[in-house]
């Protein structure tokens, strides 16, 4: 592979996580007890655990926002938002994987998909070159 298709994979991979992002920022404040189920469970339909949704989906759309526009106008700025991104879900993984009480379910999923994300970042942001 030549380091211009491996430049195209990592730009393609930025944006895919940066979609990825905001899909998700944008279910969860539009749709926070829907979005939340899988990690949430019965508490998703809380009042808190939906305004704790909406705040996460804000966060999720404006770094993966960020991300998308960047690969197209600012491409200097797309590795320190992948690196944004990353210090985001491995706080996130390490949140879910400390926090006493949670059900296993929550803790399990919480930890895969913030550490997915967190793999995902790492790639894109290592093969950038």
């Amino acid at each position: 592979m030549t380091r211009l298709d491996q430049y195209a994979l990592a730009r393609r991979l930025s944006e895919g996580v940066g979609l990825a992002r905001v899909a998700i920022g944008v279910a969860h404040m539009i749709a926070p007890t829907r979005a939340n189920e899988l990690v949430a469970g019965p508490d998703a339909a809380v009042p808190t655990t939906r305004a704790a949704a909406r705040t996460f989906g804000i966060r999720e759309i404006y770094i993966g926002g960020g991300l998308f526009a960047a690969t197209k106008v600012a491409p200097g700025a797309v590795r320190l938002l992948l690196r944004a991104g990353v210090a985001v879900d491995i706080w996130d993984t390490a949140a879910f994987a400390r926090t006493a009480d949670l059900p296993r379910r929550t803790r399990v999923v919480g930890c895969v998909v913030a550490g997915g994300f967190a793999v995902a970042g790492l790639v894109a942001e290592t093969r950038l070159g």
